[in-house]
């Protein structure tokens, strides 16, 4: 998976999105480690090109949920970080899974069972 090569020594992922995220012009997929959330995007057929943003737990702060539209529904998971506010926007249910995982990883930054259990979906 090319999305180890960004990971640190020590550094677990913990939850994945099997679904994209937009946040601005671009579409990613979201890992959750125990250190930090990345987005990561790989383009290109024959010559790979790859984009990854991260956010420290430590930095997030004042996070909302909200759903948008009536027959296709989305949901919109903003936060406050350090680098300004995050907009990222998916299906509803995966992002509602998304808003729970990080809101657990933030308030427990040393969780004892894995972000991916039933719980979290």
């Amino acid at each position: 998976m090319p999305i180890e090569n960004y990971l640190l020594p020590g550094e677990k992922i913990l939850f994945w999105s099997d679904f994209l995220v937009t946040h601005g012009d671009g579409k990613y997929k979201i890992y959750i480690t125990n250190l930090r959330l990345l987005l990561y995007n790989e383009s290109g057929l024959l010559f790979k090109k790859e984009e990854i943003i991260t956010e420290a737990f430590q930095q997030i702060t004042g996070l909302q949920f909200t759903e948008q539209g009536t027959l296709s529904k989305r949901g919109i998971l903003k936060f406050a970080s350090n680098k300004g506010e995050v907009l990222l926007e998916g299906p509803v249910n995966g992002m509602r899974g998304l808003f729970k995982a990080i809101q657990k990883q933030t308030i427990d930054p040393y969780p004892t069972h894995r972000l991916d259990e039933p719980e979290y979906k």
